[in-house]
């Protein structure tokens, strides 16, 4: 909308790209001064229920984590890499299967992609931290409800509200 060339290249192998990707960036040689730098997928996001193709995502998407519209990003003191998604939630189409936004973790060595929690209805789930101790994960659920379906977080017939939610383990420890 904004005029961009959205036609397929390296970062963005999609003609039309309706699930979006991650792009790794490595600076040359290490050195974070460069005036160059190399790039790969970390993930192509995709819906391999619907897709055998390029629209199904690349080798890290499947039926039990498939993703679109990738929007926050956080790295833990870990080094795993948290996504959080604010996308198409319509749940048919070529969006059958994938539900509500939701917040995945991603491990940057094997690729592997898990998803951590799925949000309320027509809700963004946003902005992440973590306690000092890690014991104690914050997250953002922005503009539950937002054409009218959902109730969060009270439920009944309550006015939906965005909130943050702190998440913790049954065993109390270290999230991440």
């Amino acid at each position: 909308a904004g005029g961009d060339d959205t036609s397929a290249n390296g970062p963005n192998p999609r003609e039309k790209n309706n699930y979006g990707q991650i792009v790794r960036w490595q600076p040359a040689g290490g050195d974070h001064i460069a005036s160059g730098f190399n790039w790969n997928l970390f993930v192509l996001a995709g819906n391999p229920a619907v897709h055998s193709d390029a629209y199904a995502g690349s080798g890290n998407v499947n039926a039990d984590n498939m993703f679109n519209s990738p929007d926050g990003l956080a790295f833990d003191s870990t080094g795993l890499l948290w996504i959080q998604t604010d996308g198409n939630y319509k749940n048919e189409g070529d969006f059958a299967g994938m539900g509500n936004n939701q917040m995945l973790v991603g491990d940057p060595e094997t690729g592997e992609i898990k998803r951590f929690l799925v949000g309320p209805n027509e809700a963004e789930v946003t902005g992440v931290t973590w306690s000092a101790d890690r014991r104690t994960l914050f997250v953002g659920i922005q503009h539950p409800g937002e054409k009218g379906n959902s109730h969060f977080p009270d439920g009944g017939a309550s006015v939906p509200r965005s909130c943050v939610i702190a998440i913790k383990r049954d065993d109390n420890g270290l999230i991440g």
